[in-house]
């Protein structure tokens, strides 16, 4: 558009207006422009990932110390910022216990820089705009060639700048581990020691000149590490980080929890195949709904609940067929029946129309497809555990954090090859139990009181684990977790 076009349109645009409108319009771009000069636009400094995966030989130096604080480490090309973040805590001996955000550009607070997030500023609605989530970026993204540099800085109150360099880039055709510590100088600044003198600062280091490689290997060779590395959610390592160093509820004297420590290996742990045929028996009760459902769909009485013969042959295939309890052929006196019915709705299988259950698009989908049906299960449930879905609560309120908490407590416990038998004679407490003492752990009370783990039976996630079974359950079996759930579990609370 030439410049005689754009003053033609614009007097269109402008005929009628008032000189107060005229007067506002040009004030309105005057800080449009005022705002783009004072306020740009981050630039994309990002490389594009590489093709396959390198070892990246990367010096961190804090800086401003004298004599030098460094670290040299091996890092796996293909590792995320947020990852890169817990391998320098350990590799600077740091707690984790403060904010930080890396830069690629220019300093962490320049305005030119392109700046990733750690997960506080990320939900923080003053801070968000200013980034990317150190979790979306990968570390060669931000670095390609040697000698290019990113910037970290920890504890926006002490503020430890670090300055991480690219020195050399090493292929391999092997395994590697995704760190590795390889040299280094001195003791870093501990924790929150920013202004510390003379008696206070010796306290807190009593040998500023020590450092020894292993003791960051060792630690880099935690199951924390082993969990990022097999792709655990975040969200789920930051719960299992606040109850690994817990009570043990078979033995007080012991001050950590084995059971947590149980998932936190098994999760840790690369996920052996998946037998299609097992897994196609563990849905049964999913497919019946879903194949009844076809056509015309399943008739409801009047009242809302399946009518007599479905009820009757329903009941041959669910796993918690309590059946045995009533020769009733009403689905009311079923009360699994009615809940596992009723979460096929919830979760979008099935929808009710006209007195009838009809399939969704998605039920139609999982009844061609048995992996869709499975991966919509996981799916689901990821989501509640990363806080991206809702299930029976409502979105931002206290109660949908208590069933985020809940349901990943529950995994947990699964995961971990508890079952849900609980407290049975002598037997030690199970895995609602185990994980209503989790939650209690985690802050939440019930009326000022731990939460009790029959408080637990009625999370929606309960109902998905207890039907992946294979055939109905005799009654010694209530409770009992079969190899298919706890694999549910494990591929829940991993990122893929």
């Amino acid at each position: 558009m030439n410049d005689e076009e754009v003053r033609r349109r614009f007097t269109e645009l402008t005929a009628g207006m008032s000189a107060a409108d005229l007067m506002g319009l040009a004030d309105a771009i005057a800080r449009q422009r005022i705002d783009e000069v004072t306020n740009p636009a981050r630039r994309e400094l990002r490389h594009p990932q590489r093709d396959g995966t390198a070892v990246f030989r990367v010096r961190a130096d804090i800086d401003g110390e004298k004599p030098p604080i460094w670290r040299r480490l091996d890092l796996r090309s293909t590792i995320t910022l947020d990852v890169l973040h817990d391998v320098l805590q350990a590799a600077f001996t740091w707690a984790d216990e403060h904010l930080y955000r890396f830069a690629l550009g220019g300093g962490v607070w320049d305005r030119h820089s392109q700046i990733f997030l750690c997960p506080w500023d990320v939900d923080d609605p003053e801070s968000a705009d200013d980034g990317i989530p150190a979790r979306d970026v990968r570390l060669d993204e931000v670095f390609a060639e040697p000698d290019d540099t990113l910037r970290y800085v920890y504890d926006y109150g002490d503020e430890w700048r670090v300055t991480l360099r690219l020195e050399q880039i090493l292929e391999t055709g092997t395994v590697i581990p995704f760190a590795r510590c390889v040299d280094g100088r001195r003791a870093a600044p501990p924790e929150s020691s920013r202004g510390l003198e003379g008696e206070a600062l010796r306290a807190s280091q009593p040998d500023p000149t020590r450092f020894d490689p292993a003791e960051v290997n060792e630690a880099l060779a935690d199951v924390r590490f082993r969990m990022r590395e097999a792709g655990v959610l975040p969200e789920v390592i930051a719960v299992i980080d606040r109850l690994r160093y817990d009570i043990d509820l078979d033995d007080p004297d012991t001050l950590t929890d084995p059971v947590i420590a149980r998932a936190a290996n098994a999760l840790a742990e690369p996920e052996p195949p998946v037998d299609d045929a097992d897994r196609e028996a563990s849905l049964r009760a999913w497919t019946w709904f879903l194949d009844r459902a076809g056509g015309d769909g399943i008739p409801l009485t009047a009242a809302g609940y399946l009518k007599p013969a479905d009820v009757t042959d329903a009941m041959r295939h669910l796993p918690t067929s309590d059946a045995w309890l009533t020769t009733s052929n009403r689905e009311i006196d079923h009360s699994s029946l009615l809940h596992f019915r009723e979460s096929l709705v919830r979760q979008g299988f099935l929808r009710k129309y006209k007195g009838r259950l009809l399939l969704t698009r998605l039920g139609a989908s999982a009844r061609k497809h048995p992996d869709r049906l499975w991966q919509t299960l996981v799916d689901r449930w990821r989501g509640v555990v990363a806080g991206t879905h809702v299930v029976d609560a409502r979105a931002g309120s206290r109660d949908a954090d208590f069933v985020r908490d809940a349901t990943t407590c529950t995994l947990l416990a699964i995961a971990a090859g508890e079952s849900f038998d609980s407290s049975w004679g002598s037997q030690p407490p199970g895995g609602l139990d185990r994980a209503a003492h989790w939650l209690s752990r985690l802050g939440w009370s019930i009326d000022g009181a731990p939460v009790p783990g029959r408080d637990l039976y009625s999370q929606p996630v309960r109902t998905v684990l207890e039907n992946l079974w294979d055939g109905v359950r005799d009654t010694l079996g209530k409770g009992e977790m079969s190899a298919t759930a706890r694999r549910l579990a494990r591929q829940v609370l991993r990122r893929s």
